[in-house]
């Protein structure tokens, strides 16, 4: 992506496209990239999956008296649908279940739930519950048993074993990611020793593919999911408030199905790339569009906000697309508003995240040594401006290299930030993308066929086994 201005009135939002601002880049072949990928995204923030139905296969004879022929005739529904977002779910049995004014129906009938519920779970075939008192029962051949959040114990992977990651778009309705398995897609994450693995998600729809895939396949597989919330309705000319509304309600729809699945949600993408930096490298407050910043402070406060509404142990993240952007995160830490001067002004309320990340792509150069005299060391900024965990969740080679630069880069580059990972905190380097998602992309370690693999892909393998961490 180029610095240049005018690439920002290409879209509204990016999902996961690398955010490459170098001169040398192309104005031209950015814009087209992401006119594709938002054309392959159109309407997937209502995605309704066909798992949407629902289930729990441990109810009573008064529930589940259900035939066979009406088994085989309804889809049950799959691991980890929650009501809400979704309005019912199905058992095995063919069994709707639905909340109404805090009780639980079966096949319409009250099935008694110990007071008022608020959520109720579909999981390893068994109907769950949590009350208003955050009581959780579970539905068997006697009724309603206390017992805790069956989610809760398949978390995955924390911070500790996330090191090695790649990006990719395991919830997208159409292309090589709607047609791979999940299974198949954690094949090819096995097989390159990776294990976090990045997703854009833009409603509870694409969130509950990822909870099905991470209660299915990636169960127990070493490998965990970081969500990316994106925001696909964000109006960067909306009031605070009004951004914060949405990225709220987003973000607990989201959050909600991967709640107990993942440990770690990252909140927007590169939503500094599109007109707030309105002149310069984005490394000073004069640089910000004043107009722009309300909508850009709320809907981060709000997705925040709302994924720890869902559950408060979940960590969260923003990023900045702009290679020196830092100056974005340190303003919105410190609760000043860009205002056209060199400082800005103080006084908002200050933003809170628990795991700063950045995107840093080839053509940026060094990450230590960044600027146009190479006198930067953007990973000491962050370390010393927010004191947090740094966790880089898209980083990449330029499509134009040749095949041999681009596994030169890759290997260079993991060896790079393996080097920096213990002076400055490092958690995680997310490398963009698994699988091309067309054949013109060129980001990917295996191309748009699912099945052809890199020199790029053979880099990435051979480090990551020679290089355990």
């Amino acid at each position: 992506m180029s610095s240049d201005n005018s690439k920002a009135t290409q879209a509204n939002l990016s999902f996961l496209r690398p955010a490459i601002f170098a001169v040398t880049d192309s104005v031209n072949a950015g814009a087209s990239r992401r006119t594709f990928l938002a054309s392959l995204l159109a309407g997937a923030g209502s995605l309704a999956l066909a798992g949407c139905g629902g289930a729990g296969g441990s109810s009573d004879s008064a529930v589940a008296n259900t035939s066979a022929k009406a088994k085989a005739a309804v889809s049950e529904s799959a691991q980890g649908t929650t009501i809400p977002p979704f309005a019912s779910f199905t058992d095995a049995y063919g069994t709707p279940w639905t909340l109404s004014n805090g009780s639980v129906l079966g096949n319409n009938m009250n099935t008694g739930f110990p007071g008022s519920a608020v959520l109720m779970v579909y999981w390893n075939h068994s109907i769950y519950g949590e009350n208003s008192a955050g009581g959780w029962y579970v539905y068997g051949a006697n009724g309603w048993n206390a017992t805790s959040d069956p989610r809760v114990s398949a978390a995955t992977a924390t911070s500790a074993d996330v090191f090695y990651g790649v990006n990719g778009h395991m919830a997208w309705p159409s292309g090589i990611y709607e047609t791979m398995s999940a299974a198949q897609q954690l094949a090819l994450l096995k097989d390159l020793g990776v294990t976090n693995y990045r997703a854009d998600v833009a409603g509870s729809g694409m969130a509950q593919t990822i909870a099905t895939a991470l209660a299915g396949p990636f169960a127990g597989s070493g490998v965990s999911i970081l969500p990316v919330i994106n925001p696909m309705s964000y109006d960067q000319t909306a009031s605070e408030t009004d951004a914060y509304n949405l990225g709220y309600e987003l973000a607990v729809s989201i959050a909600t199905p991967l709640k107990g699945l993942v440990s770690v949600i990252e909140c927007g993408n590169e939503l500094d790339a599109n007109g707030l930096v309105t002149f310069g490298a984005g490394n000073s407050p004069a640089e910000y569009n004043p107009a722009y910043w309300p909508a850009y402070r709320g809907v981060l406060r709000g997705m925040i906000d709302g994924v720890k509404s869902v559950d408060s142990s979940i960590k969260c993240g923003i990023n900045v697309g702009i290679p020196l952007a830092y100056t974005a995160l340190q303003m919105l830490w410190q609760g000043i508003t860009p205002d056209g001067s060199s400082t800005g002004q103080a006084g908002a309320t200050p933003l809170a995240w628990d795991i700063t990340m950045y995107h840093w792509y080839e053509s940026s150069g060094l990450i230590t040594e960044a600027g146009p005299q190479g006198l930067t060391n953007v990973l000491q900024i962050l370390q010393q401006s927010f004191g947090l965990p740094i966790w880089i969740t898209e980083w990449g080679f330029v499509p134009s290299d040749s095949a041999a630069q681009q596994a030169s880069y890759v290997a260079g580059t993991l060896a790079e930030y393996n080097t920096l990972r213990q002076t400055y905190n490092l958690q995680s380097v997310m490398f963009y993308e698994l699988i091309d998602v067309s054949t013109s992309d060129g980001y990917g370690l295996v191309q748009s066929d699912g099945v052809t693999k890199t020199e790029a892909y053979s880099a990435f393998k051979n480090y990551v086994a020679a290089n355990p961490v």
